[in-house]
């Protein structure tokens, strides 16, 4: 028999899990399992890395999350007085969601935006009626221990329990699971009510593991990083902890042995994840990369194709103008040249689908020139298409200079234009609020980033956490070469000093191990400096939507996995 791991957490759990997708992905495939659910705790970040792991690995990806349940709510702002410190840290209650298919991935989309755009408090929290207005095409499992329903059991006992499985199977029907664990020892008596409440209300009990580190040696990092998170120390009695050593990706083998005694709850898994299709459109028929551009208004009744081609015309006529206005005029003869370039040009623009994509980017730099908003000359590849000076895009003749259009478009190497625009960064906001408007609020975010654990500082807060002074935890700081993304390992091979200090001292061995196990995991989430995204339609019909601390609207996916799935990125870059 197989087994598929449904509640599994990732780095994208900030400073809560120490998984590495790729790792996650690579340990699935090892164990022969035909798939792997990813559930970060409150967002789905890593759901597109994850995806594209997985489709690697030859392993089917199941895409989740671990949802925070606001108490009451989700709009209402307050905090129960009785709250102990760690369980306002780590949020309220939950519930684990997983996306049957496309539909069901667009609400899994909805939810973890209403989370952070709604009802964020300390945590992104979701309550039951955007559950039932969301809830087609998911599977709800109940969750590990702080799960909405053994969390429930063990404070306020087995009746309350019941009720709230009641009210998640009328919103679930058959797709609602009650989640059976064996990480702790206070998973026996769990089980045991778990197991009544499966017969009395009719739900059936799936098997998971609740993974938080990829193998039982990673226990010590992932405590690491959460005492990181929660500035504690590892000698802190007070700080939170899993608890047990159990949390790590099982193989087949072991979580067979570990549920025995109930071989349907492993045979569930199996069947949840052929429930479990999710399948982007990356392509069309002709084998297309599918683009999730808005449509481009044009004028007279026009096509796209039309409308390019005659702006790009009329400003090249307009461009000749100007150089004759400048004793600078173009001779007859060298405009053919001019002409076959720009023919050349749209060709390929039109034959890589990149016509609405010209059209957007000019529409919003005329509208800054003409509202005397500085904007850059152009830099970087753009500047090499004469059909982007035509529309004044850019400002530099590509001609005369003999600048290639072929570093900017090549239909041999397939990917997105992208023009580098510069903008007064006092009006860039200007520019900004001028396409939300245009194309609509639920149609344009701004891109995350992740801020990583980097070598030293990776040392750093490993040295804190394991009650290490400031001078001490500096002096290896200062042995790492000082060399552009270099790692800890890399440093090991370049300066022996390191390996001098740890032989001699164990207290920086174990930091130096310790380090290397969480460097580079993501520590913490931010906005993207230029990228805006302008999409067709709502976003969230693509993606999951963050808040900024000043409100802004915000993709979820960093750069590189939201292009992945069509999702077209504007450079509005601010500069003095």
């Amino acid at each position: 028999m197989s087994f598929v791991h449904l509640h599994t957490h990732s780095e994208y759990s900030l400073l809560e899990a120490s998984c590495r997708i790729k790792a996650l992905a690579k340990k699935a495939a090892e164990y022969q399992m035909p798939a792997l659910a990813l559930t970060d705790n409150g967002n789905m970040f890593g759901a597109i890395e994850f995806y594209f792991a997985c489709m690697d690995k030859g392993v089917k990806p199941i895409l989740g999350l671990d949802a925070y349940l606001a108490p009451a709510s989700r709009h209402e702002k307050k905090q129960d007085p009785n709250a102990r410190f760690s369980e306002v840290a780590l949020g309220p209650r939950r519930l684990v969601f997983l996306a049957e298919k496309l539909d069901g991935y667009k609400n899994l989309c909805s939810l973890s935006s209403a989370g952070y755009q709604e009802g964020f408090y300390w945590k992104p929290r979701i309550d039951y009626d955007i559950l039932k207005e969301k809830s087609q095409n998911l599977i709800c499992l109940s969750g590990g221990l702080r799960g909405e329903i053994v969390d429930t059991f063990l404070k306020e006992g087995a009746e309350a329990a019941l009720k709230k499985v009641r009210a998640l199977k009328e919103i679930f029907n058959d797709r609602f699971y009650l989640e059976t664990c064996k990480t702790l020892p206070i998973w026996n008596e769990i089980n045991q009510f778990l197991t009544e409440a499966s017969k009395i209300c009719s739900v059936p009990m799936v098997a998971t593991n609740d993974i938080h580190y990829t193998t039982s040696d990673d226990q010590v990092a992932q405590e690491v990083l959460i005492c990181i998170g929660m500035n504690k120390t590892l000698s802190d009695e007070s700080r939170y902890k899993l608890g047990g050593s159990e949390f790590y990706f099982k193989s087949t083998d072991q979580m067979s042995a570990l549920f025995k005694d109930n071989k349907d709850a492993i045979a569930k898994t199996l069947e949840i994840a052929d429930r479990c299709n999710v399948k982007f459109n990356l392509k069309d028929k002709d084998g297309k990369a599918i683009y999730h551009l808005p449509s481009f208004p044009t004028t007279e009744g026009r096509t796209v194709k039309e409308e390019i081609r005659f702006r790009s015309l009329e400003g090249l006529t307009r461009r000749y103008a100007e150089a004759a206005e400048l004793n600078q005029a173009i001779p007859d003869d060298e405009k053919i040249k001019y002409q076959e370039r720009l023919d050349f040009e749209l060709s390929i623009i039109d034959r890589m689908g990149f016509n609405g994509y010209f059209l957007i980017v000019q529409d919003f730099i005329n509208w800054a020139k003409n509202k005397d908003i500085p904007v850059g000359p152009g830099r970087g590849s753009g500047a090499g298409s004469i059909v982007a000076y035509s529309l004044r895009i850019t400002d530099l003749d590509p001609i005369p200079n003999f600048l290639l259009f072929e570093r900017f478009l090549n239909p041999e190497r397939v990917s997105m234009p992208d023009f580098d625009i510069d903008f007064c960064q006092e009006r860039r906001q200007e520019v900004i609020a001028y396409v939300t408007e245009k194309y609509g609020s639920p149609s344009v975010s701004q891109i995350i980033t992740y801020g990583k654990l980097q070598t030293r500082a990776a040392i750093k807060d490993v040295g804190r956490v394991l009650g290490l002074s400031f001078a001490e935890v500096d002096v290896v700081s200062k042995l790492i070469p000082d060399k552009l993304g270099v790692t800890i390992a890399e440093s090991l091979e370049m300066e022996p000093r390191i390996r001098e200090t740890m032989d001699s001292n164990p207290t920086i061995q174990t930091l130096i191990e310790l380090a290397i196990k969480v460097e580079g995991l993501v520590r913490h989430a931010g906005i993207h400096a230029a990228g805006v995204i302008i999409a067709d339609g709502e976003l969230t019909q693509h993606a999951p939507m963050y808040r900024g601390a000043d409100d802004e609207n915000v993709v979820q996916y960093d750069m590189k996995y939201a292009e992945k799935i069509g999702l077209i990125k504007f450079d509005f870059l601010g500069l003095k």
